[in-house]
């Protein structure tokens, strides 16, 4: 049976190698460095096409999403006033401002409201992401493993058709692959200097999507409790990430602070997005339409305002604030229906892509026929299993052999599935794990001799079905429901 182990006598440069039972021939460090470069220089030219056709395609369509209506109106309006207003020109920190920052100094240098400037930015940042999932399968693995792992990502269905949307999907799956590939160089060649640009790495996915200020204590503390004795080591390799974390968050948190009279990190979503996934009123399926329940006195904001004196006088940073005490609130007061609905919302984070599919029925992306819309479908759900499916077997029978980076991997994708499990999720989350789970899927792809003779292939075949079982409850209970 072939294993992954950590290849300790190999120079810092070189990733993890098979052990001997599974050595491929020469080892990684005695092939031409240009040699291995070319493979993933095809894999970028050959993405570049998919990518140029789906611009194209994309070319005069307008932005329909809401949320993209709402990235573009901020960068708008950062471009032509310096504000970070919205639309009725108040301050507002309801959306992390490093997204429609970009937006803006596009909009700036080509025109207001000009999508396909964005969207040839959005092409280029994920054909960088693929490169930084060529690297991690390099450290993590092998460069084989890196190889197959930068070809999963860079032909992602989802991910190809995210690039152009004004989303922040592309930035934030950028910022977060060059958070794992950091951590990684951190934890294998103890590098201070890979630490600092991890802190700084984090600092800007925080500003891009406010899940990661969360993050980045979590990670400082895993290097401290792993990076080896001595405790101003731990302390060292702890506290330099988070250094340059904070540089890089403490501006807007000043601004915020100043802005919402009351401490306030990334943006005002947090505490809304509990209450609405815990609350009264919030369904058992699909927790992410409780948004869309904007009038009567079902909607979040009329029960908060309901149980807060003076709620109409309160900054939002301070109504954020009353509502995760709400919702925290009304998790503790009902602990069965509350893990219910988390239950239900697990298999939200991880149910099939359905952004492009229910845009498409919807006809935000052009007429497409009823053909087309099945083929697309079968293309995103396809991708989808194949990488979720390989990502199963490769976490379970194929792991790294470095425990550090074995666990490191883990948490990265464990964080935001309990997060979105608390608040509420979408199958949209998921999408900035995608390379971590192409990472695990490549691993599979390249040895998968050896997961048939693992003694927890039958863990990895259970894990599978479960999925399965939820993706067939979705279809059958929710969505032929909603359709009909």
């Amino acid at each position: 049976m072939r294993t992954v182990s950590d290849a300790t006598t190999e120079p810092p440069s070189v990733g993890l190698r098979i052990t001997k039972p599974c050595s491929e021939g020469k080892r990684d460090g005695d092939q031409p460095t240009l040699r291995w470069l070319h493979p993933l220089v095809l894999i970028l030219i050959a993405g570049l096409v998919p990518r140029l056709l789906l611009l194209e395609y994309f070319h005069d369509l307008p932005i329909r999403v809401t949320d993209a209506r709402s990235y573009s109106q901020l960068a708008t309006s950062l471009a032509e006033t310096g504000s970070y207003v919205d639309d009725r020109g108040n301050l507002t920190s309801l959306r992390p401002p490093l997204y429609p920052a970009i937006v803006a100094v596009l909009y700036r240098t080509s025109g207001i409201g000009n999508i396909r400037t964005v969207r040839v930015f959005q092409i280029v940042i994920s054909l960088i992401t693929t490169a930084i999932v060529y690297w991690i399968g390099v450290e993590v693995y092998s460069r084989r493993v890196g190889i197959a792992a930068a070809v999963v990502h860079c032909f992602y269905p989802t991910l190809l058709g995210f690039n152009n949307l004004v989303l922040s999907e592309v930035i934030f799956t950028f910022f977060l692959s060059t958070v794992v590939l950091l951590a990684a160089v951190a934890i294998k060649r103890e590098s201070m200097t890979a630490l600092v640009f991890l802190g700084i790495a984090l600092g800007l996915g925080a500003l891009t999507r406010s899940i990661l200020w969360l993050f980045a204590p979590l990670m400082a503390t895993y290097l401290f409790l792993t990076c080896g004795p001595g405790i101003q080591k731990r302390f060292r390799t702890a506290v330099i990430p988070l250094a340059g974390f904070a540089l890089m968050v403490s501006p807007w948190i000043y601004r915020n602070t100043k802005v919402h009279e009351t401490l306030t990190f990334i943006d005002v979503m947090g505490g809304r997005n509990v209450m609405m996934g815990n609350y009264k009123h919030t369904p058992l399926e699909r927790s992410w339409a409780t948004i869309q329940i904007a009038a009567g006195e079902q909607a979040w904001h009329r029960v908060l305002a309901a149980a807060i004196p003076n709620y109409r006088n309160l900054t939002q940073g301070q109504k954020d604030k009353c509502a995760m005490q709400y919702g925290i609130g009304f998790v503790l007061d009902h602990p069965a229906l509350s893990f219910k609905r988390s239950l239900v919302k697990f298999f939200n984070f991880w149910q099939i892509d359905r952004t492009l599919i229910a845009g498409s029925m919807a006809g935000h992306f052009g007429k497409l026929s009823k053909a087309a819309i099945l083929v697309l479908a079968f293309l995103i759900s396809a991708g989808y299993a194949i990488v979720i499916f390989g990502a199963v077997f490769g976490a379970i029978a194929i792991p790294p052999g470095n425990i550090r980076l074995r666990w490191m991997l883990v948490l990265t994708i464990a964080f935001p599935c309990l997060i979105h499990s608390i608040a509420f999720a979408h199958s949209r989350y998921h999408l900035p794990l995608i390379p971590v789970l192409a990472v695990y899927s490549a691993a599979a792809m390249t040895h998968w001799r050896d997961i048939r003779l693992h003694r927890l292939f039958p863990l990895g075949v259970f894990v599978c079905v479960v999925l399965l079982a939820g993706w067939a409850r979705e279809f059958i209970v929710v969505d032929l429901v909603h359709f009909s």
